[in-house]
């Protein structure tokens, strides 16, 4: 999963950095030590309340057993202090996270930790947080398509954005001046899943083949969409593929959601987009279209999902004066009391559960 915090995403580089300086200063152990581990990022492990809150990460270095055994056990806690301190001035200009601590332990493979370790030579991971091409919070879709069919991925993108998907569409997405190519590994390196619109000529292009193995080689889930006869060759032609509704966009978009929602496992985070869209609706038609489609795909909601939905209906003019929740079929009600355990009612702009009285009278 990625991480929604900077520091991991560069502590590879920051180690880099020691381990030069390691080198230069002829602390040649030490350099050792940095350049043969690999490194895990252990979140949130320790809270400092200073300037807001911080939150506080641990570094472990996986060592093999040559180079663990150099560290003698009087040098191991001077070297992870050092270590500590020098990462601790590295990352002194983010906000809200701190080192907490660095730990040096030997390699063993059965450790869930160093099995998601990564090397100090690998190629650092990229903060999809901090890329222009994803919206924030969304599911993060890849579409492979050919060039000649950009308008219509880009149309299927703008209706799976309404579902918390946010797409991928080469030459669309990125913005000017950037270099498309970089742009387009990016996307592919951050991507969660991929949808391959199938085109007739989609396997003739050499572009749209090497994306398709990018996800196949980064064990990325792949959604294919007939758009014609030709159907998914080589690794992904054992996977059915979808049929597109050309006359309904918004039904193709449904489908789309429910298989990403079944491949990722993770329906309450799409959920959580929709629920976050339908708070903050800018006027009436929207409040409608957002709200039957939250409604259309929404089996449950928590406590806190329904708190969230109440009080931004309390807030939003353009969903307390909507005639289509509040008319005489309630729908904003009837849509709550399906989706949660609680009965509620209406007061005005007020919506609360329905108090029970426990006590029998006699």
């Amino acid at each position: 999963m990625t991480s929604k915090y900077i520091i991991p995403s560069k502590i590879i580089i920051y180690l880099k950095r020691i381990a030069t300086e390691y080198q230069t200063t002829g602390q040649d152990l030490q350099a050792r030590v940095v350049n043969s581990s690999v490194i895990f990022v252990h979140e949130e492990i320790g809270y400092d309340n200073w300037n807001g809150g911080m939150d506080g990460h641990d570094v472990i270095l996986f060592l093999p057993p040559e180079i663990f055994g150099e560290v003698t056990l009087a040098r191991k806690s001077d070297f992870e202090s050092d270590l500590l301190s020098k990462l601790r001035l590295c990352c002194q200009s983010i906000e809200n996270e701190f080192i907490h601590a660095v730990r040096f332990e030997d390699e063993d493979q059965n450790d869930p930790h160093f099995q998601n370790a990564i090397s100090i030579h690998d190629r650092p991971q990229i903060n999809p947080n901090t890329l222009s091409i994803w919206n924030p919070d969304h599911v993060r879709l890849f579409i492979s398509h050919r060039d000649v069919h950009k308008g219509e991925a880009k149309a299927l993108a703008n209706s799976l954005e309404e579902y918390g998907v946010s797409s991928f569409v080469a030459h669309d997405t990125i913005e000017p001046m950037s270099t498309w190519q970089n742009e387009i590994v990016k996307g592919l390196e951050t991507m969660e899943i991929m949808l391959v619109y199938l085109t007739e000529d989609f396997h003739e292009s050499v572009w749209t083949n090497q994306e398709v193995g990018f996800a196949l080689g980064r064990n990325i889930p792949v959604i294919s969409l007939k758009l014609g006869a030709t159907d998914p060759r080589g690794f992904i032609g054992e996977r059915q593929a979808l049929k597109n509704n050309p006359h309904d966009t918004l039904q193709t978009a449904l489908d789309i959601y429910n298989v990403i929602a079944e491949k990722l496992g993770n329906k309450h985070r799409l959920q959580t987009a929709m629920i976050n869209a339908f708070c903050v609706s800018p006027d009436f038609a929207e409040t409608k279209k957002r709200f039957d489609r939250m409604n259309r795909v929404v089996e449950t909601l928590t406590d806190d999902e329904v708190t969230v939905i109440t009080k931004a209906f309390h807030e939003n003019s353009q969903l307390y004066n909507a005639g289509h929740l509040v008319s005489r079929n309630n729908r904003l009600i009837r849509f709550l009391n399906r989706v949660s355990d609680k009965a509620y009612e209406r007061s005005g702009r007020d919506i609360s559960p329905i108090r029970i009285d426990d006590e029998t009278p006699f």
